[in-house]
């Protein structure tokens, strides 16, 4: 099977049922006991320290999508004559969202998405490592979703499964890097609008995953 067609089957069993048993799923989260729900009061009480960690999360990751940007280097879409996400182009780019988690440290959770889902939309991730990412990130999904913004072609005759060099369209990528610096620049603009709306919702997001975020917090 193509690499082409595995990655979409991927991105596929992330979203439906089967999705529990995928590479980068988690078990399901087991129902609250009564001894957890004594605890819930205590942790409500740390909110605010939550909410601070993801202020900073927030930032640094920010401020990893803007270096990004000033780079001006972005994933070439050879496969699709269509626009798609790509995590990872031929040429070693990866794309802005991957490009944050690498910075955030998880270099092998990235390579390995791009092994074995290079077109995963994040917009349609609901579990495992990747999510947990996005929810201790300081972002939203929504966020994280407009970050990764798929990529038009930019050659003549698109290839799923690379058999031979490809030969990108200096017109086409010239055009694409356009279409990106000013979409990254909305994007960008977007996020520092919605900090505060952005955070709080990240923040009960967070606080329902207590696990979650005392990992964050040790940190």
């Amino acid at each position: 099977m193509s690499r082409f067609l595995i990655a979409f089957s991927f991105v596929a069993s992330l979203t439906g049922s089967a999705m529990a048993e995928g590479h980068f799923a988690q078990p399901p989260v087991p129902a609250v006991s009564e001894a957890q729900l004594r605890v819930a009061p205590h942790f409500e009480v740390t909110r605010a320290q939550v909410r601070a960690k993801l202020v900073a999360q927030r930032a640094a990751n920010l401020a990893r999508f803007r270096t990004y940007q000033r780079g001006g280097v972005f994933p070439s879409n050879t496969y699709s004559d269509q626009k798609l996400n790509v995590w990872r182009d031929e040429d070693g780019h990866f794309c802005a969202a991957a490009t944050i988690i690498r910075m955030s440290g998880l270099t092998d959770l990235v390579d390995r998405v791009a092994e074995q889902s290079n077109f995963i939309r994040l917009a349609d991730v609901k579990q495992g490592p990747l999510m947990d990412w996005i929810l201790t990130s300081g972002f939203t999904q929504d966020e994280i979703a407009a970050i990764q913004e798929p990529f038009m072609p930019v050659v003549d005759e698109p290839q799923p499964v690379p058999s031979e060099p490809i030969v990108v369209d200096n017109g086409l990528r010239q055009r694409e890097n356009r279409r990106l610096i000013a979409k990254y620049k909305a994007v960008d603009a977007m996020i520092v609008k919605g900090t505060q709306k952005s955070l709080d919702a990240a923040t009960e997001l967070l606080v329902k995953r207590p696990d979650l975020a005392a990992k964050l917090m040790a940190n």
